[in-house]
């Protein structure tokens, strides 16, 4: 099997059991993709028709609103990327996803899922788990966003995301955060 089938298939079973018939019969319906930076693996207006493992790489997720970007979220290797909403309700998506630096992804198509719930009903439980997972982080980042000022949001990421922050540019992660470059500039220099 390929590197990046197996690493796939690591991260799968750690998240539910399932034996290698099981798996294996999703390998043919899985597209390996690399993407360099700057590179989108969606665009807003797009439907998402496809959930993403990231093998390496890093992505963004934002949305523009009066010509700014805003960012939502960073996902990196050994995770799932996907627009959500637009990928479940199969409508336009209102985001980008966009690669900040070089990445190879391994997708399968929400049509090719939907073979694989037939097939098993690990394949359904898997989707659901994966849901279960999405929903308890947007709800963390509600509250992170509705309740704690600029530089708790800033000490959170340090303390729980620490790759994030040395991979990804300040205008990032201010726009993350929701404060100006300048701003976390400041935080950033009272906290060291």
């Amino acid at each position: 099997m390929i590197p990046e089938i197996e690493k796939i298939k690591s991260y799968i079973t750690n998240v539910i059991q399932m034996d290698d018939n099981t798996f294996n019969i999703a390998v043919d319906y899985f597209t390996i993709k690399h993407l360099k930076k700057g590179e989108y693996l969606l665009r807003e207006g797009q439907v998402c028709d496809s959930i993403t493992y990231i093998n390496t790489g890093l992505f963004r997720t934002f949305h523009i609103k009066n010509g700014n970007e805003i960012n939502t979220c960073f996902c990196m290797e050994n995770s799932i990327t996907s627009s959500q909403e637009s990928f479940v309700k199969q409508i336009v998506s209102k985001e980008y996803i966009q690669a900040i630096e070089d990445a190879t992804v391994v997708s399968l198509s929400y049509k090719d899922l939907m073979k694989l719930y037939q097939f098993s009903q690990k394949w359904e439980s898997l989707s659901r788990l994966l849901t279960e997972k999405e929903c308890a982080r947007l709800s963390e980042r509600v509250d992170t966003l509705s309740f704690e000022t600029a530089k708790e949001k800033y000490l959170y990421l340090l303390k729980n995301q620490p790759k994030i922050i040395q991979r990804v540019s300040i205008q990032h992660i201010a726009s993350y955060i929701g404060v100006s470059r300048e701003t976390l500039s400041r935080i950033r220099s009272k906290i060291t």
